[in-house]
């Protein structure tokens, strides 16, 4: 009779031992997916973030493209611009020049015809 209660008891024990284990492995399994569960949405979370910062870094590289294209076009632009002022500031000069040579004439011009009005009243004089 003992070693029929002993023999229960055993078995009794080692189906307590097995719904343990099985509750451990049960526990285990459950863990391990969440953990699981829990890394894929951390990884995804990383990734979403990862994702809107390349997508930005394409648009900050397009948007530099775009940047040193207009500041290219500009840089010509100006330089042009300059140019065309050199040469308005050299047509003004030309200007003022022709200003100066008309009036150096004028002042030539009215020198020769005073001579000229002299000489002749002189002629004139001298003839009558």
């Amino acid at each position: 009779m003992q070693e029929k209660m002993l023999s229960s008891l055993l078995k009794q024990h080692q189906q307590k031992q097995q719904a343990r284990k099985d509750s451990q492995e049960k526990k285990k399994k459950e863990v391990t997916t969440a953990v699981t569960k829990l890394t894929h949405a951390l990884v995804d979370h990383l990734n979403a973030g990862v994702a809107q910062a390349y997508v930005n870094q394409k648009k900050l590289d397009t948007e530099t493209k775009i940047l040193q294209a207009n500041a290219a076009q500009f840089a010509k632009q100006t330089t042009l611009w300059l140019r065309l002022v050199e040469d308005f500031n050299t047509a003004l000069k030309e200007i003022g020049d022709v200003e100066n040579w008309s009036r150096s004439m004028e002042t030539d011009m009215r020198t020769i015809s005073s001579a000229l009005e002299y000489a002749y009243k002189g002629i004139y004089k001298n003839s009558a």
